[in-house]
């Protein structure tokens, strides 16, 4: 017997009881499954309404939000970037040693790498020097591209400022008639170089390091000049340093002067450029080297210090400029006749 096909209002039925026992079905386990769709009579089109009406009450994921754990690790992330991006750099700039804590947030975060431990920071001479850095104007290092070592060129223009460094002598006043007389006293100290021979280019006191970047006392006064132009010692006394300091050319005299002792130091020259030896004894206005560009330097010049004690502290430095004023040193001059 060939079945007849549903009416409208039969199909229309049947597909509402799909979609009431599938919404009923979902209610109770909470399952996605779908119910079988109730037979339809051979040659007729259904309509997948349970399937809908299964896709429209099927639960939703939900969004997941951060709890209280999410915020304490959201706040650890926010604490390390801080440490790497502040407090590593400004332990930098005052050049002391970044805190252990950043290294070990790092590390504790999988970020780190195996590696050579850093280099352990000298002990600073003061307080000062342990915000600042250390006052001295030397590269204590030996690393070969800090000794600038001269080339065939500079090294033969020293060699030949050496040779052709004119004569010098004490200037001679003038008598009152207008002849040259001779001084009753020969003077006590000279200028370190002589005069039209250089450009003061630093003078004494805190500045940002040329070389360094960041603010440190400058111990001494600098005398720009070319390569090889005479440096001369600006008292009588004894060559306590005579060769490199590190990568620093380096000249130091003790001089007793009026029953003080003090210590003057000539700096940047290339070994070649230093004419003295330790343990010498030098006179006043004696050529002791040539000018250089050795250590920290960013070009030739003469670095001029004068020191109550034979170091490095900032406790023992005073301006060059002023020590130079009170002790009446005068110019050398090459017109010696």
């Amino acid at each position: 017997m060939t079945a007849q096909p549903m009416t409208r209002r039969e199909r229309r039925e049947a597909e509402r009881a799909a979609a009431r026992a599938g919404a009923a079905r979902l209610r109770e386990d909470g399952t996605a499954e779908v119910p079988e769709p109730l037979a339809a009579p051979a040659g007729t089109v259904t309509v997948p309404v349970a399937a809908e009406a299964h896709r429209r009450h099927r639960p939703q994921p939900r969004r997941h939000e951060g709890g209280p754990l999410g915020a304490v690790a959201r706040a650890c992330v926010l604490a390390v970037l801080a440490a790497v991006t502040v407090l590593a750099p400004l332990s930098d700039y005052l050049g002391v040693p970044a805190a252990v804590g950043v290294t070990s947030a790092v590390t504790a975060r999988g970020e780190g790498t195996a590696g050579p431990a850093p280099a352990t920071t000298p002990a600073a001479t003061s307080v000062a020097a342990a915000v600042l850095g250390s006052d001295a104007d030397v590269d204590s290092t030996t690393d070969a591209p800090l000794s600038n070592v001269p080339d065939a060129s500079t090294l033969a223009r020293i060699r030949e400022a050496r040779q052709n460094a004119a004569v010098t002598c004490a200037p001679q006043p003038s008598g009152a008639s207008g002849d040259t007389t001779a001084f009753n006293t020969v003077p006590h100290l000279f200028n370190p170089m002589v005069a039209g021979t250089y450009t003061v280019s630093s003078e004494y006191g805190y500045r940002i390091h040329p070389t360094l970047g960041y603010l440190k006392l400058h111990a001494g006064q600098d005398y720009s000049a070319a390569v090889g132009t005479p440096i001369y010692a600006v008292a009588a006394g004894t060559v306590t340093t005579a060769g490199m300091v590190g990568s620093t050319g380096t000249v130091t005299i003790r001089h007793e002067i009026d029953g003080e002792v003090w210590y003057t130091s000539y700096l940047h020259m290339y070994a070649d450029g230093i004419y003295v030896q330790r343990g010498e004894t030098v006179t006043a206005g004696q050529l002791i080297a040539g000018v250089g560009s050795t250590g920290y330097s960013t070009g030739p010049h003469l670095h001029f210090e004068v020191r109550t004690a034979d170091d490095s502290s900032d406790e023992t430095t005073v301006n060059p400029a002023a020590w130079l004023v009170e002790h009446h040193a005068i110019d050398l001059t090459t017109d010696c006749s």
